[in-house]
């Protein structure tokens, strides 16, 4: 699992959005978003749920929510880890 797919996990844990939303809300453009959505649909940890005008609608799965919550701690550690250096660095 990589930081985009991560990014695209947590925006989903507050509900469903579209693919453009995804893109605008990450930044990602077309093909990077399309990569990886394809890749969090095959380990079944997202899953398109409509198309409304043109746009796909995604919501995470089940298995999506259980791989967060699993990947929850080492986050949390890292962003913290990452705080500590930057102050140390550059005084907070």
């Amino acid at each position: 699992m990589n930081i985009r797919q991560l990014a695209i996990l947590t925006l989903l844990m507050e509900g469903e959005l579209s693919f453009s939303e995804i893109g605008e809300y990450t930044g990602l453009n077309k093909a990077q978003l399309k990569k990886e959505i394809e890749r969090l649909v095959k380990l079944d940890f997202v899953e398109q749920k409509a198309v409304i005008g043109g746009d796909l609608i995604l919501g995470i799965t089940q298995s999506g929510i259980d791989e967060m919550i699993k990947e929850f701690p080492l986050l949390k550690s890292l962003v913290q880890e990452m705080e500590n250096v930057i102050c140390v660095k550059y005084g907070c």
